[in-house]
């Protein structure tokens, strides 16, 4: 057969010369097919297969590599493989095959020692179309001339890809030699030079046979050239503008704010945004090669390491100077990821969620709700005594939610919290993990209805299980009662199964649950399922019960439906906090008011609206989020702000020590409360915190709503004492009494009391949140006695006793302790415990008399 005859089919073509062509099938090439196809099948399956204990990417490799060597040996034995032979018409096919083998290998390889990190996905789906289009060159003879043209602006594109790989591996060449030494492995490095190669040798196999092939080379060289000439274009434009925002502000005096809280306001949040913040935190850059065998490290955002050339290359022309702390906050502040910029201790790299359990105890006649999720975490890395990790989780709490119980199994025993300062907490936690390396678990509180909880150390030798409590009042919603399931980031639960279980204490309601869930005998509501975290459950809305009494520590608590009252108030000057959650017809809806003395805050000043600069209110639409400056207001002209805003922002802490904060902190301790009204449901995250804090008198609703109040001159007035509190979302009012030293019995559970003091020392932080010294004993004890997770108390778990006592963390007698299912939690008042042991002196007595 000669070097013109193509190699499979089996019936007779016209070649393009008018020739005709004897097909013959080549078993070799077939074979190699067969090798190619099973590797990759291998390495699909190894790559999305869930695995526990060893990995064994090292053994997998050699699979991988045993096939590529084992096919280049049937080319020797065929003559088709050598410095020329290789590169012959008559073998090229075959080469494309063994070259493409020696590039799975190679990436095989690469997840035991990285060369490249985690591949961006555009760009391995560009390697897969580069391979392809090698291998297509097989059937060119066979293809109409339109086809052959395309085949060559890919083959140009491929060209730029293996150049790529080629350049970026040229600082490892020195170090592969070592590695020929190990059954050639080291020859793996220079199969991007061997691709460079094959492509050279199809032009000089291929360009007669298609018209003008330099001009269809050309433009697959080009298309990705211009594409990234393009980005790094853009890119450019916007490091310039980050460094511009930040660097002005040292000749803005008057600026309250970091720099970093003004470029995140301000930069498109996007997919090329994104990757410029997290350049060198998660995407290899520049600096990271070129200098040398580059070792991968753990940035201190919780992402696995990237490589994506856009972002290399771009990093080469142009770097973001902006410190990576100051990246980490701007991250934090546009995206839904704040989760990833947790510190750690250990790695989660190899954590997994395996198994959930969610129990609910719903009480509908007082419109609260009580869940434990217990969650397994699987740790599928090698088994070894240093592969120990620490599993971070962040729970999404519902509005008005607290965390009231934590257990962590230790040695197949659950272990309960306990409760105490978040100082103490934090120093145990930090000093056993970090030193120590044995079993904790903590939970803490944070801003925006979220709390994280920490458990250390997985391994791959058993699942680690805990649990966590929280206590929830349900909304209204249309005249339903409405339970949501309480969300989490953390090792990735995709492939989890979870089991649901819900219980009605008291009359079940009408009730609209998903299909899956199925009534058992005892009257719960059973679901298994894959993990579905959007859950939620409707039912009628039932009058709150009147007689609902809980008795503790010498108060009883008590439910009761709230309904605001309405106090005069005519806003002498309206401000409106006007970022990108607004839409137009609610900015437009304000031009009407121009009259009402309308204000926005821009340029680090207050701006009066009229007809000439109203484009103001539209430039600050643009913004991503706002933070409205209430310690610039003067109560004088009895203000009105109007804001908005999304879940995923700014949160206080962020900016706690800015000159911002330390101004806030002053003019709300000052006892100020500024009228706010957040139009729909949605609350901003930096104002959800004073609401909570009880720093604002604050409403919510439509448009039409808020005029209606605006034209009755009227402000729905939050009324609260030391006494009494409203939750807010549920439309509830908790109310705290002495009881004596004869309580009503017990008619409700500890949950009233738990979520009495939750708020209660939510109320008395207050503006004090921004000192460091806002955490004082009066509060951790409020806390301790009920047992809630509070910004000055957390939950935590250790070992031994003596752990305990050597961090001085001891849980008070007379407190809740963790909350648990269905129960009152009603502590012993003291006449209670005089009728228990008089009880138990009984029962002895009958025991001793019948012996």
């Amino acid at each position: 057969m000669t070097t013109d005859q193509q190699t499979i089919g089996v019936n007779p073509r016209v070649g393009v010369d008018g020739t005709t062509l004897l097909l013959q099938r080549d078993p070799f090439l077939l074979l190699g097919y067969v090798f190619l196809a099973a590797s990759c099948f291998f390495y699909l399956l190894f790559e999305f297969t869930p695995r526990d204990g060893d990995n064994y990417t090292f053994e997998v490799f050699f699979c991988h590599y045993i096939l590529a060597l084992g096919y280049a040996g049937f080319l020797i034995y065929n003559k088709a493989y050598g410095i020329r032979a290789s590169w012959r018409k008559a073998n090229i096919h075959k080469t494309v095959v063994l070259l493409n083998l020696f590039l799975v290998s190679a990436f095989a390889l690469n997840r035991e020692y990285a060369v490249f990190e985690t591949s961006a996905n555009w760009w391995s789906v560009y390697l897969v179309i580069s391979s392809m289009t090698l291998m297509s060159f097989q059937y060119f003879e066979r293809l109409p001339a339109w086809a052959n043209k395309i085949q060559f602006v890919l083959l140009g594109a491929a060209l730029v890809v293996y150049l790529y790989a080629m350049v970026f591996t040229a600082s490892y060449y020195a170090f592969s030699w070592i590695g020929l030494l190990f059954f050639g492995i080291g020859g793996l490095m220079y199969v991007p030079v061997c691709f460079v190669v094959l492509v050279i040798a199809l032009i000089k196999h291929y360009h007669k046979q298609v018209n003008a092939p330099a001009a269809w080379m050309i433009a697959g060289v080009l298309m990705p050239l211009l594409f990234t000439a393009a980005f790094i274009s853009e890119w450019s434009r916007r490091v310039d503008e980050i460094a511009k925002v930040t660097n002005q502000s040292v000749i803005a005096p008057e600026t309250e704010l970091p720099p970093w809280v003004k470029a995140a306001q301000t930069l498109e949040d996007d997919w090329m945004t994104r990757r410029i913040l997290k350049s060198d935190l998660v995407y290899t850059t520049a600096k990271d090669n070129f200098l040398g065998l580059d070792v991968p490290r753990r940035g201190a955002w919780d992402e696995q390491r990237k490589h994506d050339p856009l972002v290399l290359v771009a990093t080469a022309i142009k770097e973001c100077t902006l410190p990576a702390e100051e990246r980490l906050r701007i991250l934090q502040a546009i995206t839904k990821s704040r989760h990833q910029a947790e510190e750690r201790l250990w790695s989660g790299d190899n954590l997994t969620t395996s198994y959930i359990v969610t129990d609910v105890d719903i009480y509908p006649d007082l419109q609260l709700a009580y869940t434990e999720k217990y969650l397994n975490v699987n740790n599928s890395g090698k088994r070894g005594w240093r592969n120990m990790e620490e599993a971070i989780y962040t729970f999404q709490l519902p509005e008005g939610s607290v965390v009231t119980s934590l257990s962590l199994w230790i040695n197949g025993k659950e272990e309960k919290a306990i409760l105490t300062s978040k100082q103490k907490a934090t120093e145990a936690y930090t000093t056993i993990v970090g030193h120590e390396s044995r079993d904790p678990s903590v939970v803490h509180w944070q801003e925006g209805n979220r709390v994280s909880v920490r458990v250390f150390p997985c391994t791959p030798d058993e699942e680690r299980k805990f649990k966590i409590g929280i206590t929830s009042p349900l909304t209204r919603q249309q005249g339903q009662i409405v339970y949501k399931s309480i969300l989490f980031e953390g090792p990735n639960a995709e492939d989890a199964r979870e089991t649901t279980r819900v219980t009605f204490i008291g009359t079940p309601p009408k009730t609209e649950l998903p299909n899956r869930f199925k009534k058992n005998d005892k009257g719960d509501y059973i679901s298994e399922a894959r993990y579905n975290p959007e859950l939620s459950i409707g039912m009628e809305a039932t009058p709150v019960k009147t007689a609902n009494t809980f008795s503790f520590d010498g108060y009883s608590y008590s439910l009761e439906p709230y309904t605001p009252t309405y106090d005069p108030y005519k806003a002498g000057a309206i401000y409106l906090d006007i970022n990108t959650s607004w839409t137009p017809d609610e900015v437009e809806a304000f031009k009407a008011h121009l009259g009402d003395n309308l204000y926005v805050f821009y340029d680090d000043a207050f701006v009066k609206l009229n007809e000439q600069n109203w484009p103001i209110a539209e430039t600050l639409q643009k913004r991503a989020f706002s933070l409205f400056p209430f310690h610039l207001l003067r109560k004088k002209n009895t203000p009105l702000v109007v804001t908005k805003g999304n879940a995923f922002s700014v949160h206080l802490s962020d900016f706690k020590d800015s000159p911002f904060a330390v101004r806030l902190s002053k003019f709300f301790a000052s006892g100020k409360r500024v009228h706010v009204y957040n139009l729909g449901e949605t609350v901003s995250p930096y104002v959800g915190s004073l609401r909570e804090f009880r720093a604002l008198q604050f409403s919510e609703g439509s448009l039409e709503e808020l005029f209606t109040l605006l034209d009755k001159q009227q402000f729905p007035t939050l009324h609260e004492t030391e006494n009494s509190i409203v939750l807010h979302d549920a439309d509830l009012q908790l109310t705290r009494t002495k009881s004596g030293d004869n309580p009503p019995p017990n008619s409700a559970p500890d949950h009233l009391a738990r979520l009495f003091a939750y708020n209660d020392i939510m109320r008395r932080v207050g503006p004090g949140y921004f000192k460091e010294d806002f955490i004082n004993e009066t509060l951790v004890e409020e806390a301790s006695k009920a047992y809630v997770v509070s910004p000055v108390s957390s939950l935590i778990v250790l070992e031994t006793q003596a752990d305990y006592d050597r961090f001085n963390i001891h849980g008070l007698k007379n407190s809740l302790q963790n909350a648990a299912k269905d129960s009152s939690g009603a502590v012993p008042e003291p006449h209670e415990w005089v009728l228990i042991i008089l009880f138990a002196a009984f029962v002895i007595y009958l025991k001793v008399r019948r012996a």
